[in-house]
């Protein structure tokens, strides 16, 4: 900004230079033309004893010129002066246009940054569950997640598995308990039933004694 200050001050310095040349330009003229009537007063001058006698007539017309010449040029001055300050005012509000300007492309940038800085936040975060984190932290987070769940499932099967194995087992036995309980009941069962045979001859047998005893008793004695 004050590069671009500095530039419009050196154009308006140019500017001034340029204007009081063509001012310096004009000057010579009016130089000449009082040089010459100055010339003029001194040749139609009568000398005495090495003094000029001047006509006061003369001599007023010569300096109402001056006058007039003096005149001019501080009327030009003036004029020059106004110019250039109105030229100054014009600089400066051209130079408060320029930095508003510059301002607004400034902010502008500004919103540009955030804009583009918010898209690149975009690009790489993601909200989850209203917590915004970094993609590749989600990303690592996901995988995390993943092979935790997959390290759990093969535990599950391996434990399936072995749970599997172990109720195969414990069926077989079970399976083989019953088998031999079932034994165990046929052959108590068969052991029972010749246990009852044998009572059943056992009592058949008192049974006849009995009677054996009764017939005896009931025969004379001789």
């Amino acid at each position: 900004m004050k590069a671009l200050f500095f530039s419009l001050a050196l154009m308006c310095s140019a500017t001034m230079v340029q204007a009081q040349g063509n001012k310096a330009e004009k000057a010579p003229a009016a130089n000449a033309k009082l040089e010459k009537q100055f010339e003029s007063l001194k040749s139609s001058s009568n000398t005495w004893q090495g003094y000029k006698v001047v006509k006061i007539s003369t001599l007023d017309s010569f300096w109402r010129t001056v006058q007039e010449t003096v005149a001019s040029k501080d009327k030009k001055l003036e004029n020059f002066e106004e110019e250039a300050d109105a030229k100054l005012q014009e600089a400066r509000k051209d130079v408060a246009a320029q930095e508003q300007q510059l301002q607004t492309m400034q902010n502008e940038m500004k919103q540009k940054e955030l804009e583009i800085q918010q898209s690149m936040h975009d690009i790489t975060h993601i909200s989850v569950l209203g917590i915004d984190l970094p993609k590749q932290f989600y990303v690592l987070l996901n995988t995390g997640i993943i092979i935790a769940l997959l390290i759990a499932l093969g535990v599950m099967m391996v434990q399936h598995k072995s749970s599997k194995t172990t109720a195969n087992e414990k069926r077989r036995a079970y399976d083989e308990m019953e088998l031999e309980l079932n034994e165990y009941k046929k052959s108590a069962r068969e052991r029972e039933l010749k246990i009852k045979r044998e009572l059943q001859t056992e009592l058949n047998r008192v049974e006849e004694l009995k009677q054996q005893l009764a017939s005896v008793k009931k025969q004379p004695q001789i």
